[in-house]
């Protein structure tokens, strides 16, 4: 069990059966666990190695192992992992290569893009879009312009990125929903100063 626990310990206590059973425990052991309540299904064959309510950092990784190679947590869920956005009751959002499909399951939205691999974060565990591309993302889907402009500041603020960095990668999203009221935004925040706020147009 020492591999599975060192697994388990780098995923917030959440396994894959594929991972219990790699990790030589017998299919009759992880079948006893659930029994018991020592593990609880959180996923069809993903499991929480603990009792009690998972926690946001738990379910967040469930959703990143269901969505299987090439996923990682984009938006507000890669927002959560880096302390941008306080742990919410929302759905977990995930990010796939465009030539894939995943089950779907309730409480998980996947969003697929064909630049998937280019958007991830190298470092960071687990898998999550860079802070960039997330600040774009949420910026870019905001419902208003005050809300777009808020998720540049609190990530400049927390120098967690700087108005040039989501520049450049905004160069590379030429098909970002509200593309130039996102970089009128980056204007704004990079001059430092009070400015009139673009037109917010909908969501296509």
């Amino acid at each position: 069990m020492a591999q599975l626990d060192d697994i388990s310990g780098r995923q917030c206590g959440v396994v894959t059966r594929g991972q219990a059973l790699q990790a030589g425990v017998r299919p009759e052991t992880v079948r006893r666990h659930l029994r018991s309540g020592r593990w609880q299904r959180m996923i069809p064959g993903i499991y929480a190695t603990f009792t009690g309510r998972p926690p946001p950092g738990a379910k967040r990784w469930a959703a990143v192992l269901h969505a299987g190679p090439g996923a990682m947590l984009c938006r507000r869920s890669a927002a959560e992992e880096t302390g941008l956005a306080a742990p919410g009751r929302g759905a977990v959002h995930v990010l796939i290569p465009e030539t894939r499909r995943i089950r779907p399951i309730v409480g998980i939205v996947a969003h697929r893009s064909r630049h998937a691999a280019a958007r991830r974060d190298p470092l960071r565990s687990p898998p999550q879009t860079r802070v960039e591309e997330t600040v774009l993302d949420l910026a870019s889907t905001a419902r208003t312009a005050p809300e777009g402009l808020h998720w540049i500041m609190a990530a400049c603020v927390r120098r967690l990125t700087t108005p040039d960095r989501l520049a450049r990668a905004l160069s590379t999203r030429p098909r970002l929903p509200r593309r130039k009221a996102v970089a009128a935004l980056l204007g704004i925040a990079a001059d430092g100063r009070p400015a009139p706020l673009p037109l917010w147009p909908p969501l296509k």
